[in-house]
């Protein structure tokens, strides 16, 4: 017979895939994303006041280039506060 002649191959062995790395994306929104402080304006512009005292304190007993700026912004942060 013909069909004599004819070699099959023998079936392949079936393997599990070398890798398995499924892939998975997970979003998560937190609900402080956004965080906005609020701030008394009167107690902000109190403490200012305090720093710019403290400032002149510290300049009278320490005076120097960097003591007589930083007295000078704590002045203006308070007058803008105010």
């Amino acid at each position: 017979m013909a069909n004599d002649d004819l070699e099959v191959p023998p079936p392949k062995a079936h393997s599990a895939p070398g890798v398995v790395a499924p892939t998975n994306r997970v979003n998560v929104a937190f609900p402080f994303g956004n965080i906005h402080i609020e701030e008394s304006s009167k107690d902000l512009a109190e403490l200012s006041g305090i720093v710019a005292d403290l400032a002149s304190v510290v300049e009278s007993l320490a005076s120097g280039p960097k003591v007589k700026k930083l007295r000078e912004q704590a002045e203006l942060l308070t007058a803008r506060l105010r």
